[in-house]
């Protein structure tokens, strides 16, 4: 019985062990729920307070893009505001140069043109800052010849050199391939704004412009430039601090030297952009040595292109200042512009082109009137006008070309505005090109010349084949011409694109078979006009001179368009 009882007992402790484990197990449970109670609240708040701050932060950055945006619109008005004027300042003291002058006034027309070219490059310099501060300054790659490079700056800048009693002399490493890749126009900046620099801080000294090959592989070539002058050099201070915004030396600051001090700022910012490294080495009172480097690719290329590109520039630079008679009888031009003085100019240099057949109007209004009422070779169209703008104005005289079937009239843009974002608006409102304020004779006469030649009057459609195809019928309720069209609108415009790319990167092979491609598919539809720019663009790249073929890129959508709404009317008809 004893034995009984004494198991009874170890079950009954056994029990209440057991009992006592649950009991501490279930607070235990209690506990650990209350804590995941307690983190997945914290969790949760946790979660809004993000939420709140990702609302907070991007209220923040849209506000900080908001501010930048305005910023740069701000920038860019003010910049077409200063510019119109100062292509009246510019222009005319250009025509008035052009006149017979006595010495006197002969440099006072150069003190003009000098104050007015500096005011212009501080409004340039203040529009780069801004597009480089917002992340809108975009590289445009292209062929780089640096010894061609080197000889226009020389051109440019000699005069200047000299006249503050400076030596200006050039070492160029011969072992650098003659073309490479990068983008031509922001490396001549950097190296015009360092040269002009290195001339302002020196007199009766030496200005001298080595470029180095520093690194050589298959595909690349890293290039040093230097510039370094005999001038006043730079204290070690100043250096620390130099390439900041608006940051100028102490004696830099004078108003014997002058400036804004956002120059080297926009050189270093230009220098990062095509991921290379800038500097400077100088002593004070013993010259500077400022160098950048950058990594190019190498690019393949002919003499006879480059030749073409001399024998052009020589071309226009022979035809500034000279009557252009001969040509004068087929140049007719609309001229619209709300500015008096810019009408004035203009009609001023065309008259100096040889150009006399020029209607000039004073707003968009006024240049459809026009262009319904006579025929013109070229309309020259601001952007910003009074009652209906250029934009406006040029998407209804697109319009109506489209309508009657009428050979599309090239139209340049005059702008003081220069944002790549403005020149995209205008090529979008079917603009072929853009030619910002101020500018020079030559500018325009090139201009001129460029899109005389791409603006012979051809037929849109050969109407035999379109006729042809619009008689075929199908087995649906669609016509096989309107088929055809919906193919062709789907594929054209992307291979329009891949041509363009080919032709400004001198992928000579790729260009010809995309622009043989375009050509074929365009004659069997009848696309007349359209299909014998293809053949120029085509026939170019096969002799390997892809850079001949870039003024015809621009004239490519609007004949597509043109095409199409023909096309599209036959279809429904």
């Amino acid at each position: 019985m004893s034995n009984e009882s004494g198991e009874i007992q170890r079950l009954r402790r056994t029990i209440e062990q057991l009992s006592d484990q649950m009991i501490r197990s279930k607070e235990q449970e209690e506990r650990t729920l209350a804590e995941f109670s307690d983190m997945n609240n914290e969790l949760v708040t946790l979660q809004r307070l993000l939420a709140k701050n990702n609302n907070s932060l991007e209220a923040a950055r849209q506000q900080a893009v908001d501010a930048g945006d305005s910023k740069i619109a701000f920038i860019a008005g003010i910049s077409h505001d200063f510019r119109t004027p100062l292509n009246g300042i510019l222009g005319m003291a250009e025509m008035l140069k052009l006149s017979p002058l006595s010495e006197e006034q002969e440099n006072s027309v150069s003190v003009i043109q000098d104050a007015a070219k500096l005011l212009l490059k501080l409004i340039q310099d203040l529009l780069d800052l801004s597009k480089l501060e917002a992340g809108q300054m975009r590289l445009e790659l292209g062929e780089v010849d640096l010894q061609e490079t080197i000889n226009y700056i020389v051109r440019l800048l000699e005069p200047q050199v000299r006249k503050n009693g400076n030596q200006l002399s050039i070492d160029c490493d011969p072992r650098i391939s003659t073309l490479l890749e990068g983008d031509p126009t922001r490396i001549t900046q950097i190296l015009i704004n360092l040269i002009q620099n290195a001339n302002k801080f020196t007199s009766e000294g030496t200005v001298r412009i080595r470029v180095t090959l520093m690194e050589d592989d298959e595909i690349t070539q890293m290039i040093r430039f230097e510039v370094e002058d005999t001038g006043i050099g730079i204290s070690e201070e100043d250096q620390n601090q130099l390439f900041q915004p608006y940051m100028q030396t102490e004696r830099g600051r004078s108003s014997e030297y002058g400036g804004t001090g956002l120059g080297l700022s926009i050189c270093r910012s230009l220098v990062t952009l095509m991921e290379g490294r800038i500097g400077v080495d100088s002593q004070e009172g013993e010259g500077s040595t400022f160098w950048f480097e950058l990594t190019l690719g190498k690019k393949d290329g002919n003499q006879s292109a480059n030749q073409s590109a001399n024998q052009s520039v020589a071309s226009a630079q022979e035809h500034q200042g000279q009557d252009m008679d001969d040509e004068a009888p087929s140049v007719s031009v609309l001229l619209a512009d709300d500015n008096v003085i810019n009408r004035q100019l203009v009609m001023l240099q065309l008259k100096k082109l040889g150009i006399t057949q020029v209607d000039a109007v004073v707003n968009g209004e006024e240049a459809i009137a026009a262009f319904l009422s006579k025929k013109y070779s070229l309309i020259l169209m601001d952007y910003m006008m009074p009652l209906m703008d250029g934009l406006e104005a040029t998407r209804k005289i697109r319009s109506i070309e489209m309508d009657e079937m009428r050979h599309t009239t090239p139209i340049i843009a005059m702008t003081g505005n220069v944002m790549q974002g403005e020149k995209d608006k205008c090529m979008e409102a079917g603009m072929n090109d853009f030619i910002g304020k101020p500018f020079t004779l030559e500018i325009l006469s090139k201009m001129i010349e460029k899109w005389q030649q791409s603006s012979e009057p051809t037929e849109v459609l050969n109407m035999s084949i379109v006729h042809e195809i619009a008689e075929l019928n199908t087995d649906g309720d669609r016509t096989l011409l309107g088929m055809l069209l919906d193919m062709y609108r789907t594929e054209t415009p992307g291979k329009i694109e891949v041509l363009r790319r080919h032709i400004v990167s001198g992928d000579h092979v790729a260009a010809t078979e995309v622009a043989h491609d375009l050509k074929s598919g365009s004659l069997s539809l009848g696309i007349r006009y359209l299909s014998t720019l293809f053949a120029r663009i085509e026939q170019f790249a096969k002799e390997g001179q892809s850079r001949k073929a870039e003024p015809l890129l621009d004239a490519l959508l609007p004949a597509y368009q043109a095409a199409c709404a023909s096309l599209q009317r036959v279809s429904k008809d």
